[in-house]
């Protein structure tokens, strides 16, 4: 029996491979790309040698770099979401555990218009989210250009009905027996949600960090909105610069992407295995 099933499985890590191939050609080609003359890119671009970084050069980098500005923009994009991440963590933590284990008045009308709203997209929400925030420009006096165009960048953000869809879901498949014992014990509710509820959590946690990571690494509409001074942009800002400034290199633009994707690669290899637990751990609970 076991012979059989190894044998009916042949198949399956070369399709594997060949799913991976395909997600991964693109990359590669980037990467092949940014390390050779723009001349050769697109003299390559409909043959296999479009794949192989010949003649090899690190121009493009170079270009990349005193184009795009790139130190400020990674700094600016790092903290934003950071900040949102963090203070997500918080936020949407307390109230995905209410959700789950607090007993109030309109709980499940309310949670259903939260989970309602996840279907809402950022162009629908962008020109309220923006007068909303234009009513604290006054800030700006005091804290500065910079420092307020990042907090309009990150703050509006903090809270997010899927992250708290998500935790909630998360909280309900832990048992109750250990939050029962501690509250006979004397603890309050914010004591159970801060010493035991969260710490049991992290895998959920790890898959709605990395997921405001990559969503807010990749926004362009919001910064678009918010941003007006060079040193307030983010990564994606950097990108379309490229192509608004002449003259457009595509050299240094795929050298530019390639930095800029390498965050986010390196953040999903180090989160993958919470987010594969996550996934296999959190049901779809009532």
């Amino acid at each position: 029996m076991s012979a059989l099933r190894r044998t009916s499985g042949w198949w399956q890590a070369p399709a594997a491979l060949l799913v991976a191939a395909l997600f991964i050609a693109p990359v590669v080609w980037m990467a092949a790309a940014s390390l050779k003359p723009n001349a050769r890119i697109h003299r390559d671009v409909d043959s296999l040698r479009s794949f192989l970084p010949e003649p090899f050069t690190l121009e493009n980098y170079s270009a990349a770099l005193a184009r795009s500005h790139l130190g400020t923009t990674l700094v600016n994009t790092l903290v934003v979401v950071v900040v949102i991440a963090g203070l997500g963590v918080l936020v949407n933590g307390a109230a995905a555990f209410a959700f789950a284990r607090l007993s109030f008045r309109g709980r499940d009308w309310l949670f259903g218009i939260l989970v309602a709203s996840i279907i809402l997209p950022i162009e629908v929400i962008v020109i309220p989210l923006f007068m909303t925030v234009r009513t604290s420009a006054f800030a700006m006096d005091y804290l500065g250009e910079r420092p307020w165009t990042l907090a309009a960048l990150s703050l509006p953000f903090a809270a997010k009905a899927f992250n708290i869809f998500l935790l909630r879901q998360h909280f309900l498949s832990h048992p109750r027996a250990l939050e029962e014992a501690a509250l006979l014990d004397g603890a309050g509710w914010i004591t159970v949600f801060w010493r035991i509820a969260l710490p049991n959590a992290k895998p959920a946690l790890v898959t709605v960090v990395l997921l405001d990571f990559v969503v807010h690494w990749n926004d362009f509409l919001w910064p678009l909105v918010v941003c007006q001074g060079q040193d307030t942009r983010t990564v994606q800002l950097g990108m379309g610069n490229f192509f608004t400034q002449p003259p457009i290199s595509w050299g240094a633009i795929l050298a530019y992407a390639l930095l800029i994707t390498a965050p986010l690669t390196l953040a999903f290899a180090v989160g993958q295995r919470w987010l594969a637990k996550s996934i296999a751990t959190s049901g779809l609970r009532g």
